[in-house]
């Protein structure tokens, strides 16, 4: 399929590069360098917003906001939103870009396919506009518990008073008429989280992935309850006869390509970094020598490489020695 993209030029120069430092919030762990967690480092962070649309098929679009894919579908009773961005700021810019293309229609739903901080983050604020937040029955929970904390911290009362429970997802809702259905499905087990929805047009042969597929792109192997054999089992669903007719596939995160690369791409990182990690926790090596061993080549070039890769390894390696690890709750996503 063509994808006439185009870069909407809202630099939303709001604050180029002039706003404070993020602030560690109560109980959140933070490493610097990290895509998924917010930043404490000192100095002044680049807060330009850009948002680049692709429209995929009649009134159906994906749009990346700054390095989150998200998405839409407009439906008869308003709009259906995959994803809400970074935050209420970038979910305002990205407001305004689904404006300019589908008109004042109301923002009627919003799917979260997972819970992290990345795609939820701007929730409230299309909550506020009277949409309706839906995610799979475990991500409900935590996107649930998240949204309280923030409403408890914010003094204006608007969070609160836009706050309303999630529509729990177990395993498969469809919305939207014949021509346009879209079906909101949980494959079955732990994968990249607890909780990972995909968002699935038949008609238009078009899959809206979330985090279970990043291409080009280092996937985060850090959640509490991310599981490897059941992201590498829903991958495997992801190439089954089910889904063979999807010809375009919308990733978390990375770049849009052929179905099939996006899937490798994901499906070969958690293949090699798991061998490397086995071979190398096998073969005695210290955990204390990761950034000497956790080396791999063939992805050094994929975003994210140098923020998150070395902590998917130390993972790794403690999950080949059997030592638990409990990931990185209560993630937040800013990127310098």
């Amino acid at each position: 399929m063509t994808r006439a993209s185009s870069l909407l030029a809202i630099s939303a120069v709001l604050a180029l590069v002039s706003a404070p430092s993020a602030q560690a919030q109560p109980g959140t762990t933070y490493m610097p360098g990290s895509p998924q967690l917010a930043h404490q480092n000192p100095g002044p962070r680049d807060t330009t917003i850009t948002v680049t649309v692709t429209p995929l098929a009649p009134g159906v679009y994906a749009a990346k906001v700054n390095y989150v894919w998200t998405g839409w579908v407009e439906l008869p009773e308003g709009l259906l939103l995959v994803d809400s961005g970074l935050d209420s700021r970038t979910a305002q810019v990205l407001a305004d870009s689904i404006r300019a293309r589908s008109g004042t229609k109301p923002f009627k739903y919003v799917v979260n396919t997972h819970a992290h901080g990345d795609h939820t983050g701007g929730n409230a604020y299309f909550a506020a506009k009277g949409a309706t937040v839906m995610a799979q029955t475990h991500a409900a929970a935590e996107i649930d518990a998240e949204a309280k904390k923030a409403a408890e911290r914010d003094t204006t009362g608007a969070l609160k008073a836009a706050l309303k429970p999630t529509v729990a997802i177990d395993k498969r809702k469809v919305l939207g008429p014949t021509t346009r259905t879209v079906e909101l499905i949980y494959l079955g087990k732990n994968a990249h989280t607890d909780g990972d929805l995909i968002v699935y047009l038949p008609k238009q042969k078009i899959l809206f992935a979330g985090d279970l597929v990043s291409n080009r792109a280092v996937p985060w192997l850090l959640d509490p309850h991310f599981d490897r054999l059941g992201w590498i089992a829903s991958i495997d669903s992801l190439r089954s006869k089910r889904f063979s007719t999807v010809t375009t596939m919308i990733p978390g995160h990375g770049v849009i390509e052929k179905p099939i690369l996006e899937i490798n791409y994901t499906w070969h990182y958690l293949h090699d970094a798991w061998d490397r990690a086995a071979k190398i926790a096998n073969d005695g090596t210290s955990l204390g020598a990761f950034k000497d061993w956790g080396y791999l080549g063939p992805y050094e070039d994929s975003e994210f490489y140098a923020e998150v890769h070395f902590m998917n390894m130390r993972r790794l390696y403690n999950e080949v020695k059997g030592i638990k690890t409990p990931g990185r709750p209560g993630t937040r996503a800013y990127k310098n």
